[in-house]
């Protein structure tokens, strides 16, 4: 480039030499320092004392839009600034306080800072004053650079689904509220949230309902907890909230209450709806003598007492639950070790036909040898079937002994009708039930109507009643008797009835042994028989309740009355010795 074309910087250097030996040199030096600055990546100018332009390099030109006339030296810097704001691309911020320190310094030093433009950009600035009064500064357009750091930083502290604070966030939120605690005596709580059956939804509806429901669920959060609660999403559909600030304990359980009355709501996706139902576990932080860091542990705590209590609510946490969770812990623990270890087995207890005076069939039962308390029924291990994996694990050994022994009864010549299996909402959900049972029925040569699948009312009414449904129309099919269980304790209507293949109705035993109950007892068995289903008393234990349920009709009884249940190596004499 040429000393008088590049923004005047030959005139002005020229003219300080008058020696016509060095003008060859000095040319030179030009010509490398023109290349240098127009090859420079960040704008470069250079200014008076009088802050007028001296010169400027084609990088400062570009990334302002300066017209020609804008660049030649005497250009005043408002001059400039008024072309900037002119065009939209003026500073908004930081000009005060970039002109108030620049004045400031010294010869020498360097003054670095930035301005925000209108037209969105960030400009680093860096100025440095030189001796006549003027200075020297440099400009880098950081606008990419500040862009790219807030994506790394949403990224380190964002979900990228729901857009809430990650596991990282809500600890260092955690974090900040325990110091806040210890240092000023604050108040705070912590709820921890997870989906019932998230992985249900993702299996049966598909993984894009799955994460529909899960971006539902963020926002239905953020209208439910203040702005200033961090509410997080910890990772699958695990969420957690820090509140910050409580006055007492219904500052924490009040959007608790608006979350719950939310989440009623059902959510439509891609032509469906579907209701979300959460477990949440709370714990607040109002003694100034606790370790505010156990808090944690404690919601923790909360959260595995809601889902182990039937999942759909919210528990605040007591300091004798994690005693009672601990010794849920340890039963869950020595479960697993005995069901490898093949301690469960299956008991039956008789069902008698009343009209035949014949054993119609068995109910099959758990029970779990123990090697020192002996032999223990379904009560003393019930959290077990509330644990999702051990549920389906119980429900694999019932299938397993139950289908072996039926086969084995056939090969003897054992008359013992039917075996009727439990089956849990686990093992409905997982949508392969139909299919597993038609394996097994096959595997062990057992014909399907030698088989009942016994099923409760809060199972057929419970989320994903249509694959319920669905999957005991198949095995109805098939030729398996479907049972509903402990019928009258759940909130099955006539109308759900009919929409279910049902063949018999079991009356819970809390009616048949409760006198005041007699009016329902009549109910339910002409309800069965106006629908063609056989009605089951359960739990009859005295020769009266016998006597008053084949006065009403009853089809079929089992209780103590006939027997309890026993092992399988009794039945056959059993079978033997009734009605002899």
């Amino acid at each position: 480039m040429s000393s008088s074309n590049v923004y005047a910087l030959d005139r002005h250097v020229s003219r300080r030499s008058r020696s016509e030996s060095g003008r060859t040199k000095l040319a030179e030096q030009n010509e490398l320092l023109a290349a240098a600055l127009s090859n420079m990546p960040h704008g470069l100018c250079m200014l008076d004392s009088d802050a007028r332009l001296i010169l400027c390099n084609p990088a400062f030109a570009t990334m302002y839009r300066l017209p020609q006339n804008l660049i030649e030296p005497g250009t005043t810097r408002e001059a400039i600034l008024a072309h900037g704001f002119s065009t939209g691309q003026g500073p908004i911020s930081g000009v005060s306080d970039y002109l108030a320190r620049s004045a400031e310094a010294k010869p020498g030093q360097s003054i670095v800072g930035e301005l925000a433009l209108a037209d969105g950009r960030t400009i680093r600035i860096s100025h440095t004053p030189i001796e006549n009064g003027g200075y020297v500064a440099t400009h880098e357009d950081i606008t990419d650079r500040i862009a790219a750091s807030a994506k790394i930083e949403f990224l380190a502290y964002r979900d990228t689904l729901t857009g809430l604070p990650n596991r990282t966030e809500f600890q260092r939120s955690f974090d900040d509220a325990v110091q806040a605690a210890e240092r000023d005596g604050e108040m705070f709580g912590v709820i921890m949230i997870d989906v019932d059956h998230f992985k249900d939804i993702n299996d049966t509806l598909g993984h894009d309902a799955g994460d529909a429901l899960l971006l539902n669920l963020a926002k239905t959060l953020g209208k439910a907890f203040r702005r200033g609660d961090t509410v997080s999403r910890l990772g699958g559909d695990e969420f957690a909230v820090v509140l910050r600030g409580l006055a007492g304990p219904d500052d924490l359980l009040r959007p608790i209450e608006v979350l719950q009355t939310q989440l009623r709501k059902p959510v439509e996706h891609a032509g469906r709806s579907f209701t979300i139902s959460a477990s949440l576990g709370a714990a607040i932080h109002d003694d100034p003598d606790a370790d505010p860091l156990h808090l944690l542990k404690n919601a923790d705590v909360a959260l595995y007492e809601a889902k182990s209590g039937g999942r759909n609510r919210c528990v605040i946490f007591k300091p004798s639950m994690r005693t009672q969770v601990e010794q849920r812990i340890e039963l869950l623990r020595e479960v697993r070790l005995a069901i490898a270890q093949g301690e469960f087995d299956l008991y039956y207890q008789p069902v008698v036909d009343l009209e035949a005076n014949r054993v119609a069939g068995f109910e099959a039962l758990m029970r779990w040898n123990h090697p020192e308390q002996g032999v223990l029924p379904p009560a003393a291990f019930m959290a077990a079937f509330e644990d999702t994996d051990l549920s389906l694990q119980l429900g694999e050994v019932a299938f397993e002994r139950a289908l072996g022994q039926m086969r084995a009864w056939i090969d003897e010549g054992v008359e013992f009708g039917r075996v009727a299996v439990n089956i849990s909402s686990e093992q409905f959900r997982t949508g392969r039930l139909a299919k597993d049972i038609a394996e097994k029925l096959a595997a062990w040569k057992v014909p399907a109507d030698k088989l009942t699948i016994e099923v409760t009312e809060n199972v057929y009414m419970g989320w994903g009643a249509d694959v319920v449904a669905e999957t005991v129309c198949e095995l109805h099919a098939a030729g398996v008797l479907i049972a509903l269980d402990d019928f009258g304790t759940g909130y099955a209507s006539l109308a759900n009835l009919r929409q279910f293949p049902v063949d018999r109705l079991k009356i819970d035993k809390s009616f048949v042994q409760n006198v005041e109950d007699d009016a329902i007892v009549r109910a339910v068995i002409n309800l069965g028989a106006s629908m063609g289903m056989k009605v089951v008393a359960e739990g009859v234990e005295k020769p009266e309740q016998l006597a008053a349920l084949t006065a009403y009709g009853c089809d079929q009884v089992q209780g103590y009355h006939f027997a309890k249940p026993m092992p399988a190596a009794q039945v056959a004499a059993f079978v033997k010795a009734f009605g002899a």
